[in-house]
């Protein structure tokens, strides 16, 4: 194994490191001369950064896991055994080796605790240069039932209809998982989300959610079904429940190819308020209530190809079903996703680009009465994730559990259709950081 090399004829600094954070030997090394002093979470540190930037290299997987089996950590050995049986770059052979290793007498010493727990603590930051859905013409449709004709786009007013401004996001979720056998698991998943603006107060909200997912790996195939129930609590606008259920089934078709195929359905229904009121007894909005439900039904299916170590390809067809109350809401869905990810030192970069058509069910007669409606949008993503370590080498003395994570993203969003209500443009900026709390340590 690559972890067996001679060692440097010198100790080597954590500078060093820092100087050269994907130098493979280098690193193996300084974890090795890490675990002879002693160091184990700096060992452990070491390799489980080493294994996000050459995640197909068995050696570093084999080797953390058998640091793991020293420490005498079932429940660290279970997690990260759970994440190596969900990463598709682990081969059958690794998961062989991996299999004897838990056979070991030392693996056997603690075998009370298959519990994992963790929580998430969330904030991210998006701004948005088209919050109200301006039109691009600046005006909207509307019809009396016999002839189609355009009003201008309500101006701003700094409360309710405006153009750019910026939402906030604070969020956490507890995550409690049982790990049921070497080869399966379950997870439950309680979160809550405070969502604000910073002008606009229209769309503020409360989301509390909690799902329930079962993990199974078998032979090539790695199968998940899930069911969840999310309650949306909004500002100036009607509130809603929504559940659903699902599943998603990756194949393993080499080293390089992988497939996957996933089925979804969700029932949103909204609750009825006649003639809500601000405090000062002003009706903010007409409530359409029971009218808004809607049900959706989903299919994807994706192809993954992994060109190097480091860089991945990946394709998926899209097709999903809106069953809408208002059947002028209702509509067909189909397009395609292509997107390239490349793992770098400093974190893993993806861009992608969603092609979609919306082929509407009916006409609203108040908006058009003579035309049907279609959409085309193009939605492209630019996003980089990591551990802050990756980013900012320097807080590693702070993050020395290598736990705290960073997001940053560029969306445009073009909208075109055959009537000018719905053709919109907008982008999205966002950045985010979460930490993650493991009650397991």
């Amino acid at each position: 194994m690559i972890f067996q090399s001679k060692a440097y004829s010198s100790t080597i600094t954590y500078k060093e490191i820092l100087d050269n954070p994907t130098e493979l030997e280098l690193n193996l090394n300084y974890a090795k001369q890490q675990e002879k002093a002693g160091n184990i979470k700096s060992t452990i540190a070491t390799l489980e950064r080493l294994s996000k930037l050459y995640p197909k290299n068995s050696d570093i997987k084999l080797y953390l896991i058998s640091i793991l089996l020293k420490m005498d950590s079932k429940v660290k050995v279970d997690f990260m055994v759970k994440t190596m049986l969900e990463d598709p770059n682990t081969n059958e052979e690794t998961k062989k080796l991996i299999a004897e290793l838990l056979t070991g007498d030392q693996f056997q010493k603690d075998k009370q605790n298959k519990w994992i727990a963790y929580l998430d603590i969330n904030y991210s930051q998006t701004e948005e240069d088209n919050i109200s859905g301006r039109t691009k013409s600046g005006k909207l449709a509307k019809s009396n039932g016999t002839t189609d004709s355009e009003v201008p786009f309500p101006a701003n007013d700094n409360r309710l209809t405006l153009g750019y401004d910026k939402t906030f996001v604070k969020s956490t979720a507890l995550t409690v998982g049982r790990i049921l056998n070497e080869s399966s698991s379950i997870f439950m998943n309680l979160g809550l989300n405070a969502n604000t603006n910073n002008k606009k107060f229209k769309g503020e909200s409360d989301v509390h959610s909690v799902s329930l997912s079962y993990f199974k790996a078998k032979k090539n195939h790695y199968f998940s079904p899930y069911i969840y129930y999310n309650k949306l609590n909004y500002r100036m606008q009607e509130d809603y429940q929504a559940k659903g259920l699902g599943m998603s089934n990756t194949y393993l078709l080499n080293d390089k190819f992988n497939f996957n195929y996933a089925l979804s359905y969700s029932d949103s229904r909204y609750h009825s308020e006649p003639n809500p009121k601000d405090s000062q007894g002003n009706q903010i909005f007409v409530d359409a209530g029971d009218l808004n439900n809607n049900e959706v039904y989903g299919v994807n299916i994706r192809l993954n190809y992994n060109l190097t170590d480091k860089i991945q390809i990946s394709s998926k067809v899209i097709y999903s079903d809106i069953q809408h109350a208002k059947s002028f809401d209702s509509y067909e869905s189909n397009g395609a996703n292509l997107s390239i990810s490349r793992i770098f030192p400093f974190g893993t970069f993806k861009v992608s680009a969603t092609h979609l058509t919306n082929v509407y069910d009916n006409r609203k007669t108040t908006v058009s009465s003579l035309k049907d409606r279609e959409d085309t949008s193009l939605v492209t993503n630019l996003i980089l994730t990591g551990d802050i370590n990756q980013l900012l080498p320097f807080l590693a003395k702070i993050n020395k559990d290598n736990n705290i994570f960073y997001t940053m993203s560029w969306r445009e969003s073009n909208v075109n259709s055959t009537i000018s209500s719905y053709e919109i443009e907008r982008s999205f900026k966002k950045i985010g950081i979460s930490k993650r709390i493991n009650f397991n340590d």
